[in-house]
């Protein structure tokens, strides 16, 4: 190469139809140059009317993020001057901040002097490999005579690749589509249903739930072995700080841990492979105690309703027995001894010889009777075999106000708060559990006590396995929901090889109805694991007699009306006392 580029641009060109790039990225050193070609133009110039795409041309004093601005299907050429790799160190760098999260885009260095030293490039491609520069491939001076080019596989294990250049020649070959049984360092986090892990009667470990399906797809899939470097436990996963850790320190190559990404950004995460709502899960409103049944019979606008129709029919009754000569007294107009008796179901005294009218104001006054009786008889007959619920709640307001505690974790909690400042004022309503293990076996008791922080693909668990009870505890509404469509992912590092892969087994499932698949089952694979089993929690509903504070309320009817009836007496004796007292007087 050097005043000849003819052969170095034929492939450039076989690149762009083989890959469609739209943006090449030209680097050097800032001191090295071009060497002209035949017709007096540099290399830049002879890309640029080549290939016909627009050329960025940088040095190693320049770090520029092209993924926030330009396409990722770009193209970077580095110009070496020679194989002298302390030199171009910092050009090295400045082309991975450069290629930031689009690190598997494709590389070629062209080497502008110097022969083939396998040294040389063993040296280059490890570095390579340690920068997630995956796509790479290497010119040498002598590439326009022998149309010799070389790059590097690294599954299962590193492999220096030498081939010659023809036109029906795959330049970068599809690495990521069979990695040949390389053994590929994870780490595993989160808890179930999204990972249900318990080891067999053989003592092999399984993985169930949605990431331990996605697992093993992924091993089938691209042909690799999952490896954990840490001591692993089948029934025991990281936290999700561990596994953020783990991945940013490079202790391992891809992470299997939903999580949600710190201020809802992507960038360091693999594609969402679930969308979740954090809502409230509420204990199903409690029975009525039966002491309330009698009250609740009579409602407030029925007792007012019931009330003006015994009036009316007094009014009627009175102003019918005044009409047709009978001795009606003032308080009958009000409330009359026969209308009340009758809606009481209890017999009245009838005038004799009763008018046609009058006798039509008797017969419905016991129509009235019938009805209340029967009313009231089967409303309370109705509690007494399904006791009525106490209201629902309405709002986070009437949460606080009924001093129930909602269960939540401590890294949560502050999550929520942090992003939500509005809930501030709810804190007391929080029972804040910093230990995870702790919160997971609250939330996991069906203790009605307290209410608890529900993700949705958790609900789906716990929906199912309230089916195998007498009556549900529990209950979820989308309206008591702090957070919608939350993003759940694969942690990973900035720069992984593996994104590609992840997103499209993640939209494969997602297309195929996979995801939801495994979502439905997980109940029945914590069955399976010994996690769960199909036991009624709910508290068994028998027979009990009625108990005498089951008449509470009957109770403080007859002891209120018991003293306002000896009130009356003891004030009709007064009165009548005083009365002789004044006469005596006289």
């Amino acid at each position: 190469m050097g005043q000849n580029n003819t052969g170095v641009l034929e492939l450039l060109s076989s690149i762009k139809k083989q890959d469609n790039f739209e943006c090449l990225l030209l680097m050097k050193n800032h001191n090295a140059s071009f060497v002209m070609d035949e017709q007096g133009n540099d290399f830049a110039r002879s890309l640029m009317e080549a290939i016909e795409t627009p050329v960025l041309q940088l040095d190693e004093r320049v770090s520029y993020f092209l993924y926030s601005k330009q396409s990722n299907r770009v193209l970077s050429v580095v110009y070496m001057i020679n194989t002298d790799l302390d030199i171009h160190r910092g050009l090295l760098k400045a082309l991975v901040a450069n290629l930031r999260t689009m690190t598997t885009s494709r590389v070629v260095f062209v080497v502008l002097e110097g022969e083939v030293d396998e040294t040389f490039l063993y040296k280059l491609f490890t570095q390579c490999w340690r920068q997630k520069l995956l796509n790479v491939l290497v010119l040498f001076e002598d590439f326009e005579l022998t149309q010799n080019f070389y790059s590097y596989n690294h599954f299962p294990r590193f492999q220096l690749e030498e081939r010659i250049f023809e036109p029906s020649t795959i330049i970068f070959p599809q690495r990521l589509q069979n990695l040949h049984g390389y053994e590929l360092s994870i780490i595993i986090g989160g808890s179930s249903p999204r990972i249900i892990g318990y080891y067999d009667r053989q003592g092999k470990a399984v993985y169930k739930g949605v990431v331990g399906h996605y697992m093993a797809n992924f091993q089938q899939k691209y042909n690799c072995i999952f490896v954990e470097p840490f001591p692993a436990n089948a029934t025991a996963f990281s936290p999700s700080t561990d596994v953020m850790n783990a991945v940013n320190n490079g202790s391992v190559e891809l992470s299997l841990a939903l999580t949600f990404p710190f201020r809802l950004t992507m960038r360091g995460f693999a594609y969402p492979i679930e969308q979740m709502h954090w809502c409230l899960m509420l204990p199903v409103e409690a029975d009525v105690p039966p002491s309330e049944y009698y009250v609740r019979v009579f409602e407030l606008a029925a007792f007012l309703l019931t009330l003006a129709t015994m009036v009316l029919t007094s009014l009627t009754l009175s102003t019918a027995l005044r009409q047709h000569g009978y001795r009606v007294q003032l308080m009958d107009y009000v409330m009359h001894e026969n209308s009340l008796r009758g809606a009481l179901g209890q017999s009245f005294y009838e005038v004799l010889r009763a008018p046609i009218v009058v006798r039509v104001i008797y017969v419905q006054i016991c129509v009235l009777g019938f009805l209340l009786t029967a009313w009231y008889n089967s409303y309370f007959s109705a509690y007494v075999t399904s006791s009525p619920k106490e209201a629902p709640y309405r709002n986070f307001d009437d949460v606080l106000a009924s001093h129930l505690k909602i269960v939540a974790w401590a890294e949560e909690y502050n999550e929520l708060v942090a992003r939500l400042a509005s809930l501030r004022k709810y804190a007391p309503m929080f029972y804040v559990e910093p230990d995870f293990s702790t919160y997971i076996s609250m939330r996991d008791s069906f203790n009605t006590e307290y209410g608890y922080m529900m993700p949705t693909t958790k609900w789906v668990v716990i929906d199912a396995q309230q089916k195998t009870f007498t009556k549900p505890l529990f209950r979820m509404r989308t309206d008591f929901c702090f957070f919608q469509n939350i993003p759940f992912g694969f942690p990973v590092q900035e720069n992984s090889i593996y994104l590609e892969p992840l997103k499209a087994l993640i939209l494969d499932m997602a297309a195929t109805g996979l995801t939801s698949h495994y979502t439905q089952s997980a109940f029945m694979e914590l069955v399976e694991s010994g996690e769960l089993h199909f036991t009624d929690l709910s508290p068994a509903r028998e027979f009990r007699a009625m108990q005498l504070q089951d008449l509470q309320y009957i109770w403080y009817g007859f002891a209120f009306m018991a003293v306002l009836s000896s009130s009356v007496w003891l004030s009709e004796l007064l009165w009548n006392w005083l009365r002789r007292r004044r006469k005596n007087k006289q």
